[in-house]
């Protein structure tokens, strides 16, 4: 029996190109695609062929359509995953060796990977934002320096040219900082931490730079080290403060008593 080759509908190479699009960024989660119009000229087909590409995506809750506003890549799927995440690791205080286990390996693979594969833009978008958080730094802004502190770490990530390490650092790793390193610059501690984080910033910066996989791999999981052993020690720092207050409040409710 004789077996035909067919040819793709169009739709499927319409789709095709649109989830290679949304993968690799070009339609960034909540942005506003081109519309049917815009894109069946670009494809040289009918606009019924485009938006059957683009139901399929709907369906498949890549896309959302927004009556008489067109269509937009969904957010949902990455915040369902990324809340159910956070509740685990809220409920389960205990998984923070885990938590950090899989962060410090994870980032030291991508920071080896950003060291061999970083192209000229990638070391200005990374050199960018390591400026931008000595600056913040400087200035004691906490919202622009969590912020500059983020994006140096998923320009890392980026540089990887791999679009599972940038999904996965703009994702899980992004709602890992908030639980992580952004404390670390907003709790009360016995020591600033910035200026070694500025130093194993820049270190992690010029290892990339140079080159030099392994000596980047290295900082980065001394930097999450350095993380780790920080919040511990924060949170040792308040429970002393809070024991003081204690003592305190209750000396001075004997002397009231006298």
């Amino acid at each position: 029996m004789s077996k035909f080759i067919r040819p793709k509908k169009i739709s499927d190479q319409i789709l095709a190109v649109l989830e290679e699009r949304i993968a690799s960024g070009e339609y960034p989660e909540g942005s506003r695609i081109p519309p049917e119009r815009v894109l069946a000229e670009e494809f040289g087909v009918s606009r019924p062929s485009v938006r059957a590409a683009l139901a399929v995506l709907v369906s498949r809750k890549i896309m959302e359509a927004r009556h008489g506003d067109g269509y937009y890549v969904s957010t949902r799927t990455r915040q369902d995953f990324l809340q159910s995440w956070q509740e685990l690791l809220g409920k389960h205080s205990h998984w923070e060796h885990d938590v950090y286990d899989f962060s410090r390996h994870l980032e030291g693979m991508m920071a080896g990977l950003a060291a061999e594969r970083r192209t000229d833009t990638d070391l200005e978008r990374i050199a960018f934002w390591l400026e931008n958080f000595e600056t913040a730094c400087a200035e004691n802004n906490l919202e622009h320096q969590a912020e500059a502190d983020s994006s140096f770490h998923q320009a890392i990530a980026d540089a990887t040219h791999n679009i599972l390490f940038g999904h996965l650092s703009g994702s899980l790793l992004h709602m890992l900082y908030r639980q992580t390193r952004s404390t670390i610059i907003r709790d009360n501690q016995s020591e600033n931490p910035r200026p070694t984080l500025i130093r194993q910033h820049r270190a992690l910066f010029e290892a990339i730079k140079e080159g030099n996989s392994a000596l980047a791999a290295q900082t980065a999981q001394n930097h999450l080290d350095f993380v780790s052993d920080s919040l511990r020690e924060g949170r040792t720092y308040r429970s002393r403060c809070e024991h003081a207050g204690h003592l305190a409040q209750n000396d001075l409710d004997k002397v009231k008593n006298w």
